[in-house]
């Protein structure tokens, strides 16, 4: 019969060997991600840490997670994109609240007018920022797939050798 010590060896020691593979939420609401990185909540956002150094600040879990994805497979260029697409998001969400603010409160006409087409670019903008930034996510959620063992290889794709050899 096996023991409850045994077990949990057992368990503790595939747990471990299993870590450079897992995302998993701790107990405090931090989430531990490929035994290498963690994403701290903040009010408002995700900070990314490696050993207690911050790596970047990150609107929402997806992002960040997807951050650790790319930095893990040394895409370091799409790591990049990821943190300045979300940042730049971040940062045109807030000029459009604020300007959106303005204008409902302003009694100017002209101003407001003023302020609502340059809204209408910036709304553009957002679109055209969120557009690269899902690109990015949709890379990294690739190569998280393609670490499974390389699953999104297909069997069709393989190539016939062919040789120069003729029969005699």
């Amino acid at each position: 019969m096996i023991n409850d010590q045994e077990i949990e060896r057992v368990f503790s020691q595939e747990f471990r060997n299993l870590l450079p593979e897992l995302i998993w939420q701790n107990e405090f609401g931090e989430y531990e991600v490929f035994g290498k990185y963690k994403i701290v909540p903040q009010k408002p956002g995700y900070t990314v840490l490696i050993n207690d150094d911050s790596k970047g600040f990150f609107n929402s879990t997806k992002t960040a997670i997807s951050w650790c994805v790319a930095d893990k497979n040394q895409q370091y260029n799409l790591a990049r994109d990821l943190l300045d697409y979300d940042n730049m998001l971040s940062n045109i969400d807030n000029d459009i609240f604020v300007r959106a603010g303005i204008a409902n409160k302003t009694t100017d006409l002209a101003l407001k007018e003023s302020i609502e087409t340059k809204l209408e670019l910036k709304i553009l903008h957002k679109r055209q920022i969120q557009s690269h930034l899902s690109k990015c996510l949709n890379r990294a959620k690739y190569l998280q797939q393609k670490g499974f063992e390389n699953e999104t290889s297909r069997f069709g794709s393989a190539t016939t050798i062919k040789t120069n050899r003729s029969s005699v």
